[in-house]
């Protein structure tokens, strides 16, 4: 298997995992969980269960020396990246529709290969093609984006835009810090702390909510485990073997999955124009993967990434 596939692998991990999230956190929010509770609790059962698992390994002779040699107060930084990405989320759901918000949210493509156009990395032509194609598809797996952008929804588009841009530059930081690392379980439950504080800090001030039963329990542990760990970390080793760029065209198939997910789970039909859309991104990958994308070195990141 190629570094290109391995990569892709991990991608669609993530992406399968991310899918989820909606269908978790719409059963949460029918519990009455506000979006800082529903963040906090994904990373205070999360967070442990990376440690585990990397203390398991190591215990067991299969850990990773290079771990000592993370960047661990970088990569905890990214974690609160990741803590203000997930509020603003939670929050930008509540004020627009999902459809528009994913519209939004999926432009990061754009932007991180923008933003590595800038720093040195280079698309080739094609993989120029393939983030246009996502961003037809997306915008056509999710139709409702004229409704999004009326009334009182502003905020909500900001919030979008915003997690977007985080999301790109976390990307982009990740590709960089974790560059030659191979302890990315360790990295991953690094970051997750790094979010799980952050929230923390901010609960302090607003208090928090327990989930009120045994089934809200199941679903947190489900939005830990399944739209938590697993994708934190696949998607830190998919950026690893196929750069920011490609990585986060590839991830783009989540609209679509989490169009099918919300079909089957919250009864929400897709239309012949969303599963047009999903054609779409499917080519937008397929074209990026097998025509690949041209990178130069202008800047060589130091190897240690410290």
């Amino acid at each position: 298997m190629t570094r290109n596939q391995r990569g892709f692998i991990f991608i669609a991990l993530a992406v399968a995992g991310y899918s989820c999230l909606p269908v978790f956190t719409g059963i949460l929010l029918d519990f009455g969980l506000a979006a800082l509770d529903i963040a906090l609790w994904r990373y205070v059962l999360a967070t442990p269960l990376l440690w585990l698992l990397a203390w398991t390994m190591e215990a067991r002779g299969a850990g990773d020396a290079s771990a000592s040699r993370l960047p661990r107060i970088r990569l905890a930084l990214m974690g609160a990246m990741l803590a203000v990405a997930a509020l603003a989320a939670f929050v930008g759901l509540d004020l627009i529709p999902a459809g528009t918000y994913v519209v939004i949210f999926y432009t990061y493509p754009a932007m991180v290969a923008l933003i590595m156009l800038i720093l040195g990395e280079r698309l080739s032509g094609w993989g120029w093609f393939a983030v246009l194609l996502t961003l037809v598809g997306v915008g056509l797996t999710a139709p409702d984006f004229s409704a999004g952008l009326s009334g009182d929804n502003f905020t909500g588009v900001l919030l979008a835009i915003f997690n977007a841009a985080v999301v790109s530059i976390y990307f982009i930081l990740s590709g960089k810090l974790l560059r030659g690392k191979t302890a990315l379980i360790t990295a991953s439950a690094l970051t997750c702390t790094g979010a799980l504080v952050s929230l923390l800090a901010v609960a302090l001030f607003s208090g928090i909510q327990l989930p009120p039963s045994p089934a809200a329990w199941l679903a947190m542990l489900g939005l830990a485990v399944i739209s938590t760990s697993l994708p934190v970390f696949s998607i830190n080793k998919g950026i690893q073997l196929l750069g920011a760029s490609r990585a986060a065209v590839v991830g783009s198939f989540e609209p679509l999955l989490t169009a099918l997910l919300a079909m089957i789970f919250l009864n929400q039909a897709m239309q012949t124009i969303q599963w047009l859309g999903g054609i779409v991104i499917v080519i937008s990958v397929i074209l990026l993967q097998t025509l690949g994308a041209r990178q130069t070195t202008s800047v060589v990141p130091n190897p240690a990434g410290d």
